[in-house]
């Protein structure tokens, strides 16, 4: 008796150790875990953690996302998807709305928790939900139409009145979209609309005429990116040009002027493409036949203007009333192609760009200029050299292929073989400076010369003048730098150097432009140059001033060097000699 006592009691410890056992293991089984008989739009998770839950719908909500559905509204049918008219479901937001399983804390867990029956939270994007209905069904063309500006035939600005139309019942749509999404069954849709008048009457626009005629009023000036001349648009001289279209912003609408792109090209084709627009010539670089670097092309950057780009600031120039925008470009980067003895030398790339132009000049200067660039076109200067212009440049007279024109001197602007090579200096101190090397002399003009001005403005200039000026800088790259010149339509003239990048950047900021001083009265200068009551006039007055620019140069790990070009330009008066000699021995006598 006693035995089967002990085998009782020791069969019920056991029996409670296995219970006790089965209750811990269930408990962490379950542990965090959705009830039994929990439901999420059709789909059962009962038992499974988030991860795997969140798993079982993300597969379910992918079928229905993307099974075909028919669409309609009045006669119109069409096929789409529910991801295409803009549903998204939430499912960790619809998760965590359910509660799941704590048992990790009781000694007896109820293990009888019923499950939940949920839908899932759905997100319907309103703007993807109309442009699908409007992609497939054309729905907007069942909106009311308000009333908006037109152009007649005769290019006068009219007003057409609004006409009635349909709107889309949004609520009863994104309600019958909801439904759908309660057991994950795509169900096919019928737009419901109803009647509506216009926003917008043709009494409501009288209103506002004389506000758009203020706004096609307006002179917008395209101004120039490169040559400072301008360009002068009034929409109200081009009605055939205009159009008008609602737009909505922030809730609220209003009627925008547009511009036709065909018309705009029109006129960029017949006023500004064939000053702006410029080809990228394909670049070869080698060894001639006596052993000379040759460059066949030119490496300076062809030229875009950018249409799509302008036609949008255009548009918001009317509408804004804004007076100038500038005309976009882009920059198209010329293919070069170098021969392998020069890119051992790191010929292998395009440095930089120096770029004047000298519209307006005499020929005699043009001339000069032409002769005077060539004297660098294919010049190797070494890494470590300091190259020196008047050096390279060489003797300037009448031997050397020059003529006579101005040149600026203490007695003031006088003919003298060579006038113009300051034209060259400046545009290769530009190439200088954007390939980011270091200025060893650079010397100013003493008055400001509208030549160096035509691009990028004052203060970029740099004056030579052999046995006295000079203008010198430092290769400190690790490479030779090739020069290429170019003369383009006899009034562009261009530096180009390559070599091999070490990763500077340049950015030049500027010109700020102050201290104006005025030139005094006309200074008249007895000579005996020229007979008594003859005069000639050596200087034509200037206004001087001073100019500051700033050169950044980025090196390659980030580091800024910053660096001040200070340009002072004196003013110049009038001044004039006057005769007081019997015998003139100046045959060039400006008689006044």
């Amino acid at each position: 008796m006693f035995k089967k006592l002990i085998l009782s009691v020791f069969v019920g410890i056991i029996s409670g150790m296995f219970f006790a056992a089965a209750v811990l293991g269930a408990r962490i089984y379950l542990d965090g875990k959705f009830p039994k008989e929990t439901v999420v739009s059709g789909v059962k998770i009962g038992f499974l953690t988030k991860p795997a839950a969140e798993k079982e719908l993300l597969k379910e909500e992918e079928r229905f996302l993307n099974k075909e559905i028919k669409i309609s509204v009045k006669d119109v049918v069409a096929t789409s998807t529910m991801k295409d008219l803009g549903v998204e479901f939430l499912t960790n937001e619809t998760l965590a709305e359910i509660k799941t399983m704590d048992l990790k804390n009781k000694i007896f867990p109820d293990f009888s928790i019923k499950g939940e029956t949920k839908n899932l939270i759905v997100k319907v994007d309103k703007k993807k939900l109309i442009k699908e209905l409007d992609e497939k069904l054309k729905i907007k063309e069942f909106y009311p139409k308000s009333a908006i500006f037109s152009v007649d035939e005769k290019n006068t600005l009219q007003i057409t009145d609004g006409e009635a139309g349909y709107v889309i019942k949004e609520e009863k749509l994104i309600k019958g979209i909801e439904q759908s999404t309660k057991n994950l069954t795509p169900a096919a849709l019928k737009i419901e609309i109803s009647p509506a008048p216009p926003e917008k009457n043709k009494e409501d626009l009288e209103k506002e005429k004389p506000a758009m005629i203020s706004k096609l009023s307006n002179v917008v000036t395209l101004s120039d990116p490169i040559y400072r001349d301008d360009w002068y648009i009034k929409p109200l001289k081009h009605l055939d040009w205009v159009g008008f279209e609602w737009r909505e912003e922030d809730g609220k609408k209003y009627i925008t002027v547009t511009i036709k792109k065909e018309k705009l090209d029109e006129f960029l084709n017949e006023n500004v493409s064939k000053w702006l627009d410029v080809k990228a010539d394909e670049v070869k670089i080698y060894t001639d036949e006596k052993g000379n670097p040759a460059i066949d092309g030119v490496g300076k950057d062809g030229i875009s203007v950018q249409r799509d780009l302008l036609l949008t600031n255009f548009e918001a120039a009317i509408n804004e009333e804004k007076t100038e925008i500038e005309v976009p470009t882009e920059k198209i980067v010329p293919t070069i192609t170098v021969s392998e003895d020069l890119r051992e030398l790191g010929i292998k790339e395009r440095l930089s760009v120096g770029h004047t132009s000298y519209y307006g000049s005499p020929i005699n200067r043009k001339y000069n200029i032409k002769t005077g660039a060539g004297k660098f076109n294919g010049k190797l200067i070494k890494p470590g050299d300091t190259f020196s212009f008047n050096k390279n440049l060489g003797k300037v007279d009448k031997s050397t292929g020059y003529r006579e024109e101005l040149v600026i001197k203490p007695e003031g602007t006088i003919p003298e073989y060579g006038g113009g090579i300051c034209q060259v200096s400046t545009t290769m101190y530009r190439a200088i400076l954007f390939a980011g090397l270091p200025v060893v002399e650079r010397n100013e003009h003493s008055y400001a010369v509208s030549y160096y001005s035509q691009v990028l403005g004052h203060g970029l200039d740099a004056t030579i003048y052999l046995g006295g000026a000079d203008l010198k800088f430092l290769n400190d790259t690790e490479n030779s730098i090739l020069v290429q010149t170019h003369v383009d339509k006899d009034n562009e003239l261009y530096f180009i150097f390559y070599g091999t990048s070490d990763g500077r950047s340049v950015e030049m900021k500027g010109p700020e432009i102050s201290g104006y001083k005025y030139p005094g009265e006309t200074v008249y200068e007895k000579t005996k140059d020229l007979l008594r009551g003859q005069t000639k006039q050596v200087e034509k007055a200037h206004t001087g001033f001073d100019v500051l620019w700033q050169r950044i140069i980025t090196t390659k790990d980030g580091t800024k060097n910053e660096e001040e070009i200070r340009t002072h330009y004196k003013a110049v008066p009038d001044k004039i000699l006057v005769g007081d000699a019997e015998n003139s021995k100046d045959p060039s006598i400006i008689k006044q």
